[in-house]
């Protein structure tokens, strides 16, 4: 019987020594990946240390499959920034983000030149005549400021690093240091921590045949880092816009779309404060030319577009901002806001730098080829 005993205490050593126990790897659901969204771990302290409250004590949007149950564990369903939770600071109910673990993988998800002119949200909330609209209908659309006086253009993200906008939104040049990028802003005025993305400015590139007079040659491309020396983070709020391939132009009467925080007239003295956008549609170069509009102004590297009632165009704000057209459910920037005669003036549409006569500027100057060659720009 003893013999027995100690027989089987021999078998299950040996067996428990020929296959010794594997140590579980960190789950991607236990630890930070990109913005957190497939977390699902167990901290339940926002990073200031306070308790968070369960989840189901608020009337919420989101359910299980994005995290949300009975718990009140730290959890990213709205593709914010990162985790985070509700706390109670004093007598509000407050959202704050939680610290957690960095996974060992690449943590920050970053758009490609296979992924970009995507977004998650296709409807319209309500430029000049435009409608107000979500950042998420338009995540490639970048807030430049000036840190001294204070909004100046729009921009395109184009590549994780890089945004591409007007020349002539630096008349006297830039120092880089002067200048700071939002990404994933709704309102000039105002911030949302959760969708946000801020940027300093490493560099600032301006054609140098930039005509100041005619704005031909109007473009021009900021690299950007932020203060952890980071680019752009993909998320629901911040995204690239497709480059079209080299001289692509489309048909005249194309629907395409405008961004932007600019005046809502001509006269106004202030910007929008909330991003708008508009539904123009584009004018040939020759009939733009033509003694009716620009008489001979428009060179072959600019572009036009008017709404056919006149009364939506870009205006004093929405320079360097996109003109962007749906191109089999992608997005691709075709065109730069440049300039134009008043704002939404009959017979006088807006001018615009045509982005596909650029390409191999842009390849050039960021050392990003594979974004300007048009992949995914569709065949038929």
């Amino acid at each position: 019987m003893n013999f027995f005993l100690i027989l089987t205490f021999f078998a299950a050593f040996s067996v428990s020594m020929a296959f010794p126990r594997r140590r579980s790897k960190p789950r991607e659901d236990n630890c930070l990946f990109g913005d957190g969204s497939s977390y699902r771990g167990d901290i339940s302290k926002s990073a200031r240390g306070k308790h968070c409250l369960n989840w189901k004590y608020f009337s919420i949007p989101w359910g299980a499959s994005e995290g949300v149950d009975n718990h009140k564990y730290c959890r990213n369903p709205d593709q914010s920034l990162m985790p985070w939770c509700f706390v109670r600071r004093g007598n509000r109910f407050v959202r704050e983000f939680c610290n957690i673990p960095t996974c060992s993988t690449p943590s920050h998800p970053v758009d490609t030149e296979l992924t970009c002119g995507e977004k998650s949200e296709r409807k319209q909330h309500k430029i000049v005549g435009g409608a107000f609209t979500s950042i998420k209908s338009h995540p490639w659309v970048a807030a430049i400021f000036n840190r001294r006086y204070g909004f100046l253009c729009g921009g395109t993200l184009i590549a994780p690093c890089w945004v591409l906008t007007a020349a002539h939104c630096f008349p006297d040049g830039a120092e880089a240091n002067d200048l700071s990028v939002y990404l994933g802003k709704n309102a000039i005025n105002e911030t949302d921590a959760d969708k946000e993305q801020s940027f300093n400015v490493e560099k600032v590139i301006i054609h140098t045949e930039f005509n100041e007079e005619n704005h031909n040659n109007d473009i021009a491309l900021l690299k950007i880092k932020s203060s952890n020396g980071e680019c752009a983070v993909k998320t629901a709020s911040v995204r690239t816009a497709c480059i079209p391939p080299s001289n692509r132009e489309l048909p005249a009467e194309y629907q395409c779309t405008i961004a932007g925080f600019g005046k809502g007239a001509y006269a106004s003295w202030h910007y929008t404060q909330y991003l708008k956008e508009g539904k123009v549609n584009l004018l040939s170069r020759t009939a733009c030319n033509s003694s009716l509009h620009y008489k001979g102004l428009i060179t072959d590297k600019m572009m036009c577009a008017r709404s056919p009632d006149w009364r939506t165009d870009a205006c004093k704000g929405d320079s360097g901002g996109p003109l962007v057209c749906d191109m089999a459910g992608r997005m691709f920037l075709f065109g730069i806001v440049s300039w134009g005669e008043d704002c939404a003036k009959k017979n006088k549409p807006g001018v615009y730098t045509q982005v596909t006569k650029y390409n191999r500027w842009i390849a050039e100057k960021t050392q990003l080829p594979k974004y300007t060659e048009g992949i995914m720009y569709p065949t038929k």
